[in-house]
């Protein structure tokens, strides 16, 4: 089951196309998060605590997440950064329906939305997630994206209405690939959220090195 609303239903999509050269090439999305559980799976699990189990994986490495049990789904555009990744999720999610058992027909078209997050975050948990989906109104909102401290946005952690796929195949025709320019050009609406360390991301291998001694610290 997905994320219901009166208006319809919210995906989610895990972003992991990036080609991770400040990791040493490593998909980090399968770099563990704690207790061996890799990051990907832990955000699975995450997203189905807070009510949202139709997950999908972006990435052109198939291979790299096949073994977690969801669909790894390429760019539609490759190279095209995390705004390409997004265009990829939307049009899968824009496509489904639900599908009449009697005639195997579609009966309607339940998609408004997908909530993403990227693939190296460690912290983040249904808390964050839910809080995200609660704000996010379909009626009325385009996208909302997650915000720490005053000015620190997190725009890959966001539920975008599938209405604003035009705009985001628009904005990757003309090489504008920024993520949160692109938010806060079409009406894009902050959420914010008081503990950053929720947001805390792997995107080197000094991160990752701090993430682990941190890791060992703890235990």
């Amino acid at each position: 089951m997905t994320s219901s609303r009166s208006t319809g239903k919210i995906g989610a999509a895990i972003l992991a196309g990036g080609k991770a050269t400040r990791m040493g090439g490593v998909a980090k999305g399968r770099i563990e998060a704690a207790s061996g559980v890799a990051i990907v799976q832990r955000s699975i699990r995450q997203f189905d605590l807070a009510g949202v189990d139709d997950v999908i994986i972006v990435s052109s490495d198939a291979a790299a997440y096949q073994e977690y049990g969801r669909p790894v789904i390429p760019d539609v555009r490759p190279g095209m950064g995390p705004l390409g990744g997004i265009e990829a999720a939307l049009r899968y999610f824009a496509g489904r329906c639900d599908t009449d058992v009697h005639n195997l027909q579609c009966a309607s078209k339940v998609y408004d939305a997908v909530i993403f997050v990227p693939c190296d975050l460690p912290r983040i948990n249904a808390g964050e997630l839910r809080k995200l989906l609660d704000a996010f109104d379909p009626a009325a909102d385009r996208v909302v994206y997650a915000r720490t401290g005053v000015f620190f946005d997190h725009p890959l952690c966001s539920v975008v209405h599938n209405a604003l796929l035009p705009e985001i195949e628009a904005a990757i025709d003309r090489g504008d690939r920024a993520v949160g320019k692109l938010w806060r050009s079409v009406g894009g609406r902050a959420v914010c959220f008081e503990d950053d360390t929720a947001f805390v991301n792997l995107n080197t291998l000094e991160d990752l090195n701090a993430w682990q001694s941190r890791q060992k610290t703890s235990q």
